[in-house]
């Protein structure tokens, strides 16, 4: 009997419990919020890019650009080569990291993607002119 009794508790218990965890709210605003802020922390940050003339590629070749053309193509990629018939692109891994010559005619647009560790100066210099010993 006593056995009987003491088995009869322990179910009252269990059930209780899973009564109890049955009842509860459910953690799906919490999860949507963690979610939310995952994310946002997931969206790329979009690099800033100022347009330029064409002929300022010039002083360019090396860096990365984004040319709109007249055929309603975009293309960004590092400037390998400026002349004035025409530039050439190398483009990344995801468009098959190949060099791309675009005509200087069909050229409508050229920005010039600012780098996060740009120098402060041309060729690494603050502008201080003293010499540092």
């Amino acid at each position: 009997m006593h056995r009987i009794a003491h088995l009869a508790l322990i179910l009252s218990v269990a059930l209780a419990a899973s009564t109890a965890v049955a009842a509860a709210p459910p953690q799906a605003p919490a999860a949507k919020s963690a979610k939310a802020k995952a994310a946002a922390k997931a969206e790329p940050v979009t690099p800033t890019a100022h347009v330029v003339e064409y002929a300022e590629l010039e002083d360019h070749v090396g860096d990365t650009i984004i040319v709109e053309t007249t055929l309603d193509t975009v293309r960004r990629g590092k400037l390998v080569r400026y002349t004035n018939p025409g530039l050439t692109l190398q483009l990344g891994p995801e468009d098959g990291s190949i060099e791309l010559e675009i005509p200087h005619e069909t050229v409508r647009n050229v920005s010039v993607v600012a780098s996060d560790a740009a120098p402060a100066g041309k060729d690494g210099q603050d502008g201080n002119s003293a010499k540092k010993n």
